[in-house]
């Protein structure tokens, strides 16, 4: 998530499209919570959420752990469990049961409304996660219900199911232990990822799923033929393949008419290219800046991505209109950004800006936007490279 919002005292922590990890739950790496008693409801959601994940889905038995143990990190496996400052609840901590304050997850499968507590049943719950695991949490299919290590399923749920990419730090001591035990507990070893099940990602089931690219479900992604690691492409669809046409000071480098001598990113000329602005690469909507914020006078869309990179969309937009995103959104690449308006006048005349540079932090990166030390990365270079690629 973007930015992390101390809710209440104590150390809960609201995540924008996401979960919350309760601190009376996070205490000890050691599988003894109520779950491991196989009486309990907890153990019952347990084997629900494995025997969905493994016999409806596809998952391999160590993918399977890994969202269990998420789930006993989130909520200890309780149903309904709610975090009345950040609005969430059920297994996951689905954003959306008290407030919209992190987005409106845990309805937009449609079996669960916010508040009523008699729709949080364990039926209702494994069918949301089927939807947005079918929808637009796919990748989270491949990354984690293919995988053999439990240490990485539980990790990659957490960084991309939980969308805590860039807050590893909110990792918690459960969730590994938990996966462990769940490993052991139900057999997962000898589960293999059912290929037949885990490749159908966009087919609508007969339980109520439906596309992912809903429009009540966009906010934390969206479901296209995009994935999110791996592929590049330009900012806009009128770029061709081999690249834009920019001229003088549009382009990365040394600058005549910037401090430093140093332009750290690309600009497209809105006459030539508007429309439509593409994430160019897949990972999170960390930060938007609106102008006066952090010292920058104009609108900042700041991504990371999971292999190293911090993405700058800036310039472009006159307002908030203009921009699709929210922080904590996940996005694929060629996901919409926002709109370049051609001829729009606002804080300035509007263009993107395109910056890539190996910093994720954002504060550090901007500070690095004038010195040609290495930090700042050529975009043209990087997304030709990455489509050749």
């Amino acid at each position: 998530m973007g930015v992390i919002f101390t809710l209440f005292s104590g150390s809960l922590n609201g995540h924008d499209c996401d979960s919350s990890d309760n601190p009376s739950i996070e205490v000890s790496s050691r599988p003894s919570g109520s779950y491991t008693d196989k009486n309990s409801e907890e153990y019952k959601n347990a084997k629900g959420i494995f025997d969905t994940l493994t016999k409806e889905v596809g998952f391999s038995g160590a993918g399977a752990a890994g969202a269990i143990g998420n789930s006993i990190g989130e909520s200890g496996l309780r149903l309904h469990n709610p975090n009345s400052g950040g609005g969430v609840n059920g297994l996951f901590q689905w954003s959306g049961w008290g407030n919209t304050i992190n987005g409106s997850r845990i309805t937009s499968e449609g079996s669960i409304k916010a508040g009523d507590v008699s729709t949080l049943t364990l039926e209702n719950e494994l069918k949301l996660m089927k939807f947005e695991l079918n929808g637009a949490y796919k990748k989270v299919k491949t990354l984690v219900g293919k995988e053999t290590d439990v240490k990485k399923a539980t990790m990659n749920w957490f960084l991309y199911y939980e969308g805590m990419l860039g807050n590893e730090d909110q990792y918690g001591s459960l969730r590994e232990g938990g996966a462990e035990w769940a490993y052991q507990e139900f057999g997962g070893a000898s589960v293999t990822a059912d290929d037949s099940i885990l490749g159908n990602t966009t087919k609508a089931s007969s339980d109520g799923q439906r596309e992912g690219n809903d429009s009540d479900y966009a906010e934390c992604g969206s479901d296209n033929d995009s994935v999110v690691s791996g592929e590049w492409a330009w900012p806009f669809a009128s770029v061709p393949k081999e690249g834009p046409k920019l001229v003088g000071e549009q382009n990365f480098g040394k600058s005549e008419s910037r401090a430093g001598g140093f332009h750290d990113g690309v600009d497209f000329g809105d006459a030539q290219y508007n429309g439509d602005v593409r994430a160019i690469h897949g990972g999170k909507i960390v930060k938007i800046l609106k102008p006066g914020n952090m010292n920058v006078n104009f609108f900042l869309i700041w991504e990371v991505t999971d292999d190293g990179y911090g993405i700058a969309y800036q310039e472009f937009a006159s307002d908030l209109s203009d921009i699709s995103v929210r922080e904590g959104d996940m996005v694929s690449t060629g996901d919409k950004i926002g709109v370049s308006r051609k001829g729009e006048t606002g804080i300035n005349d509007t263009h993107l800006h395109l910056g890539i540079t190996k910093e994720k932090d954002l504060g550090k990166a901007l500070s690095k936007s004038f010195t040609d030390d290495g930090t700042w990365l050529n975009p043209v270079e990087v997304i030709k490279k990455g489509i050749g690629d």
